[in-house]
């Protein structure tokens, strides 16, 4: 299972805008094969810091989500809502 954590920094002011359109994004992705989950959850000591917890079956699964249009759109917007970029990690889980 591969792992991968993208935290977002939102501006405060857009912070409403952000959670519509990633709304769309996870809806979307967790139809795709090999979408294990697809979580977003946001920060107890900033509100406008969120993270997704998206775990997948295998890097080809990534690979196919990775050109989907959802999240195309989605990477799009969000230097209009960001702080500062993005900050992604991906992890390799062996179970």
């Amino acid at each position: 299972m591969i792992v991968i954590n993208a935290e977002f920094y939102i501006i405060p002011e857009q912070k409403q805008k952000f959670l519509n359109e990633i709304s769309e994004l996870i809806k979307e992705s967790r139809k795709e094969e090999g979408c294990l989950s697809y979580q977003l959850y946001q920060a107890i000591t900033d509100e406008n810091s969120f993270v997704m917890v998206e775990k997948w079956e295998n890097p080809q699964a990534i690979e196919l989500h990775n050109k989907m249009s959802h999240l195309q759109n989605f990477a799009e917007k969000v230097p209009n809502y960001s702080r500062k970029a993005p900050q992604i990690t991906v992890s390799l889980v062996k179970e």
